[in-house]
């Protein structure tokens, strides 16, 4: 029963899916191969994403209506934030998205050699190793940003010190609204079963975040947590709020 339940879950877990053109399409076209339009779509969502998440990244400040003791704005811990680490999962599978339709848009169909008159099938083929990647990214890329936006506005948000600028709007709106726009735009199928990736990437960051404070780190004013509901000098009390 166990190794059935284990076969069960590896292949409701795999990154197999054939055939995988559907990786490099769009839901709403017709035919096997990457139309013009999605090409252009996807050059213009990777170009985007990438823009804001250097202008994010470039834009760093102390918040306006901080007024705690003078520090000094270290620019690498952009990369402590797990807003941050959401928004580069966003621009990665644009990324990868973006090379797999170039893939496609230059490989021609590989059919099974059969006999004159035959019609021939096409092979069956592995899912290749720049799909599956895609598709993971896509998927963590997807669940995080759903829970980045629910997160920030319900426990991060203070008004006292956070302004909402369009930046800020963007990397914790606009990050939603891309990837349910992907989710409708593109061709591959979704799993239930993946949004295990994503929970498996939450469970990263709060091992990373309690590893970052337990060898002195802070936050860019200083303080020892990162985000408030994730004080690991409180441990107890943030596990039942």
């Amino acid at each position: 029963m166990l190794s059935r339940i284990w076969q069960a879950s590896r292949r409701a877990l795999n990154l197999e899916h054939s055939p995988p053109q559907v990786f490099a399409c769009s839901q709403w076209q017709h035919g096997s191969q990457p139309v013009t339009s999605y090409l252009v779509y996807r050059w213009l969502l990777f170009l985007t994403v990438l823009s804001i998440g250097i202008s994010s990244f470039a834009c760093q400040r102390l918040p306006r209506l901080y007024k705690g003791p003078k520090v000094e704005l270290n620019y690498l811990k952009w990369f402590i934030y797990f807003t941050n680490w959401g928004y580069l999962l966003i621009v990665l599978q644009a990324g990868l998205a973006l090379m797999v339709v170039h893939r496609y848009r230059t490989q021609r169909s590989f059919n099974i050699p059969c006999e004159d008159g035959e019609i021939p099938m096409p092979r069956r083929q592995r899912t290749p190793l720049l799909c599956r990647v895609y598709w993971l990214a896509h998927t963590v890329a997807t669940d995080l940003a759903f829970v980045i936006t629910v997160i920030y506005w319900t426990l991060v948000h203070d008004p006292k010190i956070h302004e909402i600028n369009a930046l800020n709007l963007l990397v914790h709106g606009g990050n939603s609204l891309v990837m349910l726009l992907e989710l409708a735009v593109t061709a591959h199928p979704v799993r239930a079963a993946h949004a295990l990736f994503g929970a498996g990437a939450g469970l990263v960051y709060g091992v990373f975040s309690c590893f970052y404070w337990a060898v002195g780190g802070t936050d860019r004013i200083g303080l020892p947590a990162i985000y408030p509901a994730l004080d690991w000098n409180k441990p107890g009390i943030n596990s039942t709020n």
